[in-house]
């Protein structure tokens, strides 16, 4: 596979994401993307320390093969390390990850960052749901997520996903999409002619129209 990454800060203070691309002994790939939740102190903190996290258990583990029961230990690790980092704030980050074996993908989400795969005619074969919620009395809200000394709402989304040779797959945070129309955004990803350009696109619309921090990893299958 070939793969293109970027993390920019658009026009916040200070960028609050994190990714992670760890390679375990040419036999997998995991990807991991990760968005500090704003209005909480330490974004930046908490995506690094469970972006770090995921990547530690997968080089820590790494004769385990891939598997639900594998995402959720990560899961409940890095649960626990937000907790040791996190002293007396509180902290948060969603999560998205893609861990790639042969042409098995191991897919998983909590919060609102996204995974979309696509095949080489343009066809959606899966996008992540945002765990977002709401109600009468309150203002949306993200209801998985890592956030310190609250395990129960760090609950992964996992999906194992059978890929095919061409398909590509991006893995972003909502300051990406949230600039870029799904139109665009997939068309882009199914029609340039190399991830290059594919990322090329989706920053240049985002220098100009993000409100937010952007991070994404693209990945290509031969």
């Amino acid at each position: 596979m070939r793969y293109i990454k970027f993390s920019e800060r658009g026009p916040r203070m200070n960028n609050e994401d994190s990714l992670n691309i760890t390679e375990i002994a040419d036999k997998r790939i995991l990807f991991v993307v990760c968005d500090g939740m704003g209005g909480h102190s330490c974004g930046e903190v908490a995506s690094k320390t469970v972006c770090d996290s995921f990547s530690a258990y997968w080089q820590e583990h790494p004769e385990t093969a891939d598997s639900v029961q594998k995402i959720e230990d990560a899961t409940k690790s890095a649960s626990k390390t937000l907790d040791g980092k996190s002293g007396y704030y509180q902290m948060g980050t969603t999560l998205v990850m893609a861990s790639i074996e042969g042409f098995v993908a191991h897919i998983a989400h909590a919060g609102d960052s996204r995974c979309y795969i696509i095949d080489a005619e343009g066809n959606v074969r899966y996008r992540t749901i945002d765990h977002i919620e709401s109600s009468p009395i309150s203002l949306p809200y993200i209801s998985r997520s890592f956030f310190t000394r609250r395990p129960e709402d760090a609950v992964s989304e996992i999906k194992v996903v059978e890929l095919q040779p061409h398909d590509r797959i991006l893995l972003c945070t909502d300051g990406l999409y949230n600039a870029i129309e799904d139109d665009r955004l997939l068309h882009t990803l199914q029609c340039s002619k190399d991830l290059e350009q594919v990322a090329d696109e989706y920053r240049a619309i985002c220098e100009e129209k993000a409100g937010d921090n952007y991070t994404a990893i693209i990945v290509e299958m031969e």
